[in-house]
């Protein structure tokens, strides 16, 4: 029997964000993020302002958004930690349920996601169910049971999914557990295999705009991590 090639992770290109400024008074904008942060490193912008991306409908504070905490007092964030680092943390995890509830809290402070998700795979019963959870309302889906979902499914297949929610079925379906609200940016799915063994899934949902291509290596990093702690267990 020939095995099928793992799904291709679905990207999709987006224009470079564009940020506006106000102080209450006046907007400055638009500007690239490079401007913006230099802004920030030079005391231009003070921190009370408040900062709205193009497509965004509302305005947040300036220490909301991620692009600026990259910059602010020195702030770098962990986007470079190795592989072992990874490893070393999710191995501090005293059970395969800690495990994943420290691998999601990884995705979500990597990718500055607004929810998030954790399905345990079983493999017996062809479903999964959710176990773990980040975000306003979540809870709800402490111990639903999967069944017949495209997204379990492309999971299964080996698929990634780092896209709009309205890019395809898979990812309404991802877009529509976070309740699909109108400003949702972007939502990413990744399994958490040992061969082709699925373990669990860990989807995420960003507010304001799409999660970025790079975002993707480093998920893809976190489940693999995750994957080699929890064959351990």
């Amino acid at each position: 029997m020939q095995l099928q090639e793992p799904v291709i992770a679905r990207r999709l290109r987006r224009p470079p964000p564009l940020w506006f400024v106000t102080n209450g008074e006046a907007t400055v904008g638009p500007v690239k993020t490079d401007l913006l942060q230099r802004g920030v490193i030079h005391r231009r912008i003070p921190e009370d302002c408040l900062v709205r991306e193009l497509t965004w409908r509302t305005w947040r504070p300036l220490h909301e958004i991620r692009e600026v905490r990259a910059v602010q007092d020195g702030f770098r964030p962990v986007l470079t930690r190795s592989h072992a680092e990874l490893v070393e943390r999710l191995s501090r995890a005293q059970d395969a349920a800690e495990v994943l509830s420290l691998a999601l809290h990884e995705c979500v402070e990597l990718t500055g996601a607004s929810f998030g998700l954790v399905h345990r795979a079983i493999s017996s019963r062809r479903v999964a169910v959710t176990t773990c959870v980040r975000g306003l309302g979540m809870t709800r889906f402490l111990g639903a049971d999967l069944r017949d979902d495209s997204a379990v499914d492309y999971a299964r297949a080996g698929g990634i999914v780092v896209a709009s929610p309205s890019a395809g079925n898979v990812e309404r379906c991802i877009g529509e557990r976070f309740g699909a609200p109108p400003d949702l940016g972007g939502v990413a799915m990744l399994p958490v295999s040992i061969g082709r063994e699925l373990l669990a899934i860990i989807e995420l949902g960003r507010v304001g705009h799409a999660f970025r291509a790079s975002d993707t290596a480093l998920l893809e990093k976190v489940a693999a991590a995750a994957a080699l702690v929890l064959y351990g267990y």
